[in-house]
């Protein structure tokens, strides 16, 4: 919500406190279950015009403006029973205060034992930290000692301006007074209670006046510190550290079980996790074999889901009849189509709280995707059979080796559908474009082979790598994986050899054909010289014979300068994903024009080709 025009108010609030207030109506009104659904509910009470905003603070967790704060209040108590709408925001700042006590721990001990006064003083410089580091600029707090206590109290910063601000907002300076007394001064029961032991809400005493918020707080003579609470809470915070700790070993763990020697690897694992730190769509693209389901799997153990459910599920129509699909993503009731039995949950139930992963949507029937559509738009769905709606918290992956856009042209999938699943996609490159990694690759499988049958360790031969790292692998990961186990049966001892291949990899593939890797030193298709090697090169430049001079095609020549030049015009067409503007910032003295007479005059076309499609597919 914009600030009124002219006073310069800073009127933002840490989103903390607004979930704070959002987790207290979940609490108090049994028909909110969890943060999602209250906030569903208050952006229809608000209208659209709210929506993306709430949404956008909600992902980002960024401040709030105060006059959206107050409306939450509001909102809240609309949805209490009358008795308890005035505690409300009292009980929004206990919630607080248990939400964000472990935060507050560190800075509020160092002032404890920085502290050298009475016990009382060392509360009062406690109390004033804790409210400072929410309160910040925007409020004037003041704070004395009592002969049995302390008192405190709060005020506008920037006073007749915040009144003003506000009343331009249409809210009433004295409502808004007593909403934030009333959160403060549950903030600090729900927080004197957690550090002085026997502390209860008796001992405090506060009143709210229209631009002032005051609090006495009683200690009694034999108060301490409630020392078992504050082991406890940094036992906790010790557990969290090593929780924090061990999580990124797993990923660590994680990365290195990945292949990420090639740029087009990288790429897709910045993705995956910055995906699994979000909780939006994810739409995973690629051709049969690129790893679709492991890299799903990988986001869900990246996200804060990954204590709940993966639950996979095929949405092709051969496994069954699209009864029978239905019927495993939502449910039936006893005899909702023949043959359904007893009643059955379905895997969308089976996922909440976890990770829904939709394998071969391309293939889903035209009523599986209306049906799919619905329950990622409102987070509801029904049993077949049934007319009751059932609300789930499922994260949805889905993936395709289909070319949905294409399908969306031919009317085989649905645009609304298409544009929906487009938040996070992903695609992942088939093995022929990253074959700098297939060595490493197949190392990989391997160990993986003879740990899974305890069967000797097995490695390949220098040329039985060369030949596999000439192959296209149509089949990608899986046909290189399949290769390998039919090359590991048929070899008697640990090293795989050329004879162990499977026949069609036994050959070096005929001239033009092949992967186009993404190393520099590899060439594109068609490259006279696969790999420029200095030493090689040196060789051929004693032998005296200098390179062809004039016209005519010369990149050919390993010892030229412009074979030099095809290669890095290669990588600059793969980096940038065919964009020749892009790439001619990175040519001397050069232009797109430029460029595209030296692709012509190099035979990289279709690498220029292939490129221009990668980017269109993202």
């Amino acid at each position: 919500m914009p600030q009124a025009e002219g006073y310069g108010v800073d009127d933002r609030v840490p989103f903390e406190v607004a979930l704070a207030v959002i987790a207290a109506i979940g609490e108090m009104d049994p028909s909110h279950p969890d943060e999602k659904s209250v906030i569903r509910d208050i952006i229809e009470a608000e209208g659209p015009a709210s929506a993306g905003y709430l949404q956008a603070i909600r992902r980002t967790r960024h401040s709030i403006f105060y006059p959206q704060l107050l409306r939450l209040y509001a909102y809240g108590r609309s949805r209490l029973p009358e008795g308890d709408r005035p505690g409300f925001c009292l009980r929004c700042g206990r919630v607080f205060a248990a939400r964000l006590f472990q935060e507050t721990l560190h800075p509020i001990l160092r002032v404890a034992l920085a502290e050298r006064g009475s016990f009382r003083k060392t509360i009062l410089a406690m109390v004033r930290s804790y409210l400072h580091r929410y309160t910040g600029d925007r409020y004037r707090l003041s704070t004395a000692l009592l002969p049995r206590g302390i008192r405190f109290s709060v005020s506008w910063a920037a006073g007749d301006a915040m009144e003003r601000h506000l009343a331009a907002c249409g809210i009433d300076p004295a409502v808004a007074m007593e909403d934030s007394g009333s959160f403060i001064a549950g903030a600090v029961q729900g927080f004197l209670e957690r550090i002085v032991d026997g502390f209860d809400d008796s001992l405090v005493r506060w009143s709210a006046a229209p631009s002032r918020t005051a609090m006495e707080i009683t200690l009694p003579a034999e108060a301490r510190f409630a020392y078992e609470n504050l082991l406890r809470a940094i036992l906790g915070h010790a557990e969290a550290v090593e929780a924090a700790r061990a999580s990124d070993r797993e990923e660590v763990r994680r990365e290195k079980d990945l292949i990420l020697g090639s740029p087009a690897m990288r790429r897709t694992w910045d993705l995956v996790r910055r995906a699994g730190a979000s909780d939006d769509i994810v739409l995973l693209l690629g051709e049969s074999g690129t790893g679709k389901t492991d890299m799903a799997r990988r986001i869900h153990a990246l996200s804060r889901r990954r204590e709940g459910p993966f639950v996979e599920v095929a949405l092709t129509s051969d496994v069954g009849s699209d009864n029978m699909v239905q019927s495993d993503l939502f449910g039936h009731e006893r005899g909702a189509f023949t043959g359904a039995g007893d009643q059955k949950q379905g895997l969308f139930s089976l996922a909440h709280g976890g990770t829904l992963f939709l394998d071969e949507i391309g293939d889903a029937t035209p009523e599986v995707q209306a049906k799919l559509l619905r329950v990622i738009e409102t987070s509801t769905f029904r049993r077949l059979g049934s007319p009751r709606d059932i609300r789930v918290d499922v994260r949805v992956i889905a993936a395709t080796n289909r070319d949905l856009e294409a399908r969306v042209r031919e009317g085989k999938f649905r645009e609304d559908l298409y544009y929906r699943l487009q938040v996070i996609p992903i695609r992942l490159p088939p093995l022929r474009e990253r074959s700098a990694d297939i060595p490493a690759l197949a190392d990989y499988l391997l160990a993986r082979a003879a740990a899974r049958t305890g069967g000797p360790p097995r490695a390949l031969d220098p040329e039985a790598a060369r030949l596999l790292a000439l192959h296209s692998w149509p089949g990608n990961i899986r046909e290189l994986d399949h290769a390998l186990r039919f090359a590991a049966a048929l070899a008697d001892g640990g090293i795989l050899r050329p004879e162990h291949l499977p026949e069609p990899l036994r050959a070096p593939p005929p001239p033009g054909r092949g992967a186009p890797a993404e190393s520099p030193e590899a060439g594109p298709p068609g490259a006279a010289g696969p790999v420029v090697d200095a030493g090689a090169l040196r060789a051929s430049l004693r032998t005296g014979a200098p390179p062809p001079r004039g016209k005519g095609a010369r990149h050919g020549d390993p010892r030229h300068v412009d074979h030099a030049k095809r290669i890095w015009l290669s990588v600059l067409i793969d980096e940038f994903d065919g964009d020749l503007a892009m790439a001619a910032r990175f040519w001397d003295r050069s232009s797109e024009k430029t460029l595209r007479a030296l692709v012509r005059a190099y035979g990289l076309g279709d690498r220029l080709a292939a490129a221009r499609a990668r980017r269109r597919d993202r």
